[in-house]
């Protein structure tokens, strides 16, 4: 049975280790995702965001919910919740729990009264962009964001994803 529970600030760095090594996976596999090392801030400063999925009391993934997104989606009505970071663990893929974490964030964030998940993914990341379309998500539109890298001029293309809470 899979459950998801609010991180607390001492599971910060298993939050890290399960973000940290998706981003190493990400970098081997030659996948403009994330950075690797993914940067520990980011972790530490929203694990008030921040869930852990828990199997047979092993964790076995993570992911964050922001009631805003505007580096992403700009400015917009309060009718969403954004996924970020979402992570199964590498000894746990395989089994859906992606999806299941997925259906989780839906009812989590319809139960906060907003209709919409959203989210993002590299736009060169056919794997993952396949598998929010296989959940449903539906492609909205692509946006350049960012400084990324050592050059002031780098950015970085995203695809923005949605589909309906509940």
């Amino acid at each position: 049975m899979l459950t998801v529970t609010r991180a607390t600030p001492d599971q910060v760095p298993l939050v890290y280790e399960l973000v940290n090594d998706a981003a190493r996976r990400l970098v081997a596999q030659n996948v403009d995702q994330w950075p690797h090392p993914y940067p520990e801030h980011i972790v530490r400063r929203s694990f008030d965001r921040t869930y852990v999925a828990w199997q047979d009391d092993q964790p076995v993934g993570s992911l964050a919910i922001y009631w805003d997104d505007p580096t992403f989606w700009g400015e917009q009505p309060p009718d969403a919740g954004y996924v970020h970071r979402l992570v199964v663990a590498h000894h746990a893929r395989g089994a859906g729990l992606g999806a299941r974490m997925l259906d989780w964030a839906g009812e989590h964030i319809a139960g906060h009264g907003r209709p919409w998940v959203r989210l993002d993914c590299g736009a060169v990341n056919a794997p993952l962009r396949a598998f929010y379309e296989r959940e449903g998500f539906k492609h909205v539109r692509d946006v350049e964001v960012g400084v990324r890298g050592a050059g002031a001029g780098d950015v970085w293309r995203a695809s923005l994803y949605q589909r309906p809470s509940v």
